[in-house]
């Protein structure tokens, strides 16, 4: 009885699928939607698939046309204006010319000559640079979520194997109880004990594949592949950055995206300040024109200049606007460089301490971790001690290398926001 309860306890946990049943599982994966993205990642494959397929990326990425062809309108000269009119006398006397009809064309032509049209240019040049930034602190954000769930994934694998060690163990356990139990050495007791620990262990196991799972469809979601449930390579493993302050924050001002961002967006400001400027200075419109007459036919050339007189509206409001507007961007991009300087601080100090602790944790405990396991065997099998000391050194080495691998991918992931803080997640 005691056997079939072990069978069916990995049989849930998935513990004994069988290759045939994995096969199945990965033909099923590859006939998916997302089949032609690889079945497994690393990090710098997985970030160049985010910049290359991200739905959201790409959304964005239409900004950067909208501000192109706001620089075409910018750069476009304005168009001239043509008049017709035909006078007729309707009663009375030929005041106004002998003929019996006159006709008159025009031509007007706005001449920008306050330099409008060279500051609109610079406006929209320097809003596709500040869509740019923008589409870029995006990409910065995706990729570090990414990163994220990468080292997640590697962590959650590490986590399947050794569930998977302990779970063996306690398969052993239970074999060799149920065949004490059968030569009446252990107790019932015991054989009830370790079916529960192995059925405890078999929950956990299923658990950690779920989040696994769970993690992979994140990556799925990130590039709008439902179909794909990809697996990623390695271990989780430190980059070893420097922790100096010095050394990173040159990086900080020239590579964060949101001070890129913040910093573009005060240009673009700047420059509308410009536009508008330019923009509440008169345009003269230069105008051409000839008029003839019929019966007698007499004709004269027509030449002007027209301008605005700004008197009741001088475009104040406007050049307000524009200035409040350059003065919060600027305020904005103060704020941003201050914050992200903190932010650099912080993730140094912590990423410090993380390392201090893992450093700590391997010295006193990690080395302890096999010794624990055959001081354990060792006194059950000389009956120095009992099967819930036997399960309870098992239960303790689990923990402690779930333990190692959070506390490693703690510290990684610390690592990889500090390299997207700085504009240089990728580039290791």
């Amino acid at each position: 009885m005691s056997r079939r309860l072990i069978a069916l306890v990995l049989t849930v946990a998935g513990f004994v699928a069988s290759p045939a049943q994995s096969q199945v599982q990965t033909q099923a994966q590859a006939q998916a939607p997302g089949a032609a993205l690889p079945a497994r990642l690393t990090l710098p494959v997985l970030l160049k698939l985010v910049a290359e397929r991200s739905p959201r990326l790409a959304a964005e990425q239409f900004s950067i046309s909208v501000a192109e062809a706001d620089r075409v309108t910018a750069g476009a000269l304005p168009n001239p204006s043509l008049s017709y009119g035909r006078f007729k006398p309707s009663g009375g006397g030929n005041t106004l010319f002998d003929g019996t009809r006159q006709q008159q064309i025009g031509v007007e032509l706005p001449i920008l000559i306050s330099g409008q049209r060279g500051a609109r240019i610079e406006a929209a040049e320097q809003g596709i640079l500040a869509a740019r930034a923008r589409v870029g602190l995006l990409g910065s954000e995706l990729a570090l979520r990414a990163a994220e769930l990468f080292s997640d994934m590697q962590a959650g694998q590490e986590r399947i194997a050794k569930i998977e060690e302990s779970l063996a163990e306690i398969q052993r356990l239970a074999t060799v109880v149920s065949g004490r139990l059968e030569s009446g050495v252990a107790s019932r007791y015991d054989l009830t004990r370790v079916e529960i620990e192995l059925a405890g262990v078999a929950a956990r196991l299923a658990e950690a594949r779920t989040d696994q799972a769970d993690r992979a469809a994140g990556l799925a979601t990130l590039l709008g592949a439902p179909g794909w449930r990809p697996g990623v390579v390695g271990m989780v493993t430190q980059s070893g950055l420097s922790t100096s302050k010095n050394e990173w924050r040159d990086k900080l001002l020239s590579g964060n995206p949101q001070v890129i961002a913040a910093r573009r967006e005060e240009d673009v400001a700047r420059a509308s300040l410009q536009r508008t400027e330019r923009d509440t200075l008169p345009v003269p419109v230069l105008s051409l024109g000839r008029q003839m007459t019929s019966e007698p036919y007499g004709s004269a050339n027509f030449i002007g200049l027209s301008t605005e007189i700004p008197l009741s509206d001088s475009r104040k409001g406007l050049m307000a606007r524009s200035a409040a507007e350059l003065n919060a961007a600027q305020r904005r991009r103060e704020a941003i460089e201050a914050e992200a300087g903190v932010e650099l601080q912080r993730l140094l100090d912590t990423l410090s301490q993380r390392r201090l602790s893992l450093e700590r944790f391997n010295q006193n405990v990690g080395a302890r971790i096999p010794a624990l396991r055959q001081m354990a065997d060792d006194a059950y099998r000389l009956g120095r001690g009992s099967m819930l000391e036997l399960i309870d050194a098992s239960r303790s080495r689990l923990e402690l290398h779930l333990t190692e691998i959070d506390l490693r991918t703690a510290t990684v992931q610390q690592e990889l926001r500090l390299l997207a803080l700085t504009g240089k997640l990728g580039e290791q």
